[in-house]
């Protein structure tokens, strides 16, 4: 019997080693192709990435070449944090980018990495107005980036693949039920930061003011709202931060409770998580109306206009 547990135990240690092998990028590679990414697109020369001969691409959920999701005027990247699953090849990031006339541009870039090519690429951008009065990439740019979003966590400590869905995954649930009989409170931390599309909109302000990152769902703000299309695509245990991409619509025949939440939009939102409870967000939010298709399959929650 002890030797069967030693065999299981060996078979497993070998399987989990030929599925990085295959993967055959670790984390520093993972980030590599996002640097030659963002090198690309300054140089207006998307044939430098190496892209899979069946390789999916889009641009703020349609599809695209790699060239469509470029412009001319992206200069440089002046804010920028990764997050990586190397047994899965993928990863993502969360950038600024200042333009030449001196505008930044809001971006999330997902890749999917197979035998060192791209096979998927994944970008959401917005620029200043692109998601009504959700802006300030500037507030990203005045402070020192969050050591929660680059700090590996020691493995004891550290949640586990599904444990940082689960985590996430009452974020929109409370989303989902916030001003109903079914309301479920998130795994939030009272105190944690939100930032979407740079502007912060919960936690300890600079000025000293303060704003319940629960608050919105407590008192039912978002009541109406309907998040579908959901999706996990990067899981990034060591750091414990998971990217999730969804689409905000209404409920069918309901109307919306508050002019912040009043459009349609396509959102990535990382979730940061402490102890399974998340302590920072970070989001990039780009109008999309609900009618408009999307080219990812959803792995979650209800479909558009549902319940």
């Amino acid at each position: 019997m002890k030797f069967i547990r030693i065999l299981s135990a060996g078979l497993l240690l070998c399987c989990a080693s030929l599925a990085n092998a295959q993967i055959g990028c670790d984390r520093a590679c993972l980030s590599s192709h996002l640097d030659n990414y963002f090198n690309a697109l300054y140089a207006n020369n998307p044939a430098s990435v190496p892209l899979a001969s069946n390789a999916k691409i889009t641009d703020n959920n349609q599809l695209a070449s790699l060239g469509q999701a470029f412009w001319n005027e992206a200069q440089e990247t002046v804010y920028r944090w990764d997050i990586a699953n190397p047994g899965l090849g993928d990863v993502a990031t969360e950038a600024v980018i200042r333009n030449s006339d001196g505008s930044y541009t809001m971006i999330m870039v997902r890749l999917k990495v197979q035998d060192n090519a791209i096979s998927e690429v994944e970008v959401i951008r917005a620029n200043e107005g692109d998601a009504d009065r959700l802006w300030g990439p500037e507030r990203l740019l005045d402070y020192p980036l969050s050591n929660n979003l680059t700090n590996s966590i020691r493995v004891a400590g550290r949640d586990s693949y599904y444990g940082l869905i689960a985590a996430a995954e009452s974020y929109w649930r409370a989303f989902q039920t916030n001003g109903t009989q079914e309301y479920h409170p998130a795994d939030l931390l009272y105190d944690a930061h939100r930032f979407e599309n740079g502007l912060q909109t919960t936690g300890q302000f600079p000025d000293g003011s303060f704003r319940s990152a629960p608050d919105g769902f407590d008192t039912g703000r978002f009541i109406g709202r309907n998040l579908w299309d959901r999706r996990y695509p990067v899981v990034d245990e060591e750091r414990g931060i998971v990217l999730s991409i969804v689409r905000f619509g209404l409920k069918d025949g309901l109307e919306s409770q508050s002019g912040a939440t009043s459009n349609d939009r396509l959102v990535a939102e990382f979730f940061q998580m402490k102890n399974s409870m998340i302590q920072e967000i970070h989001a990039v939010l780009y109008n999309v109306p609900d009618e408009v298709p999307g080219f990812w399959e959803p792995q979650y929650g209800p479909g558009k206009g549902g319940w």
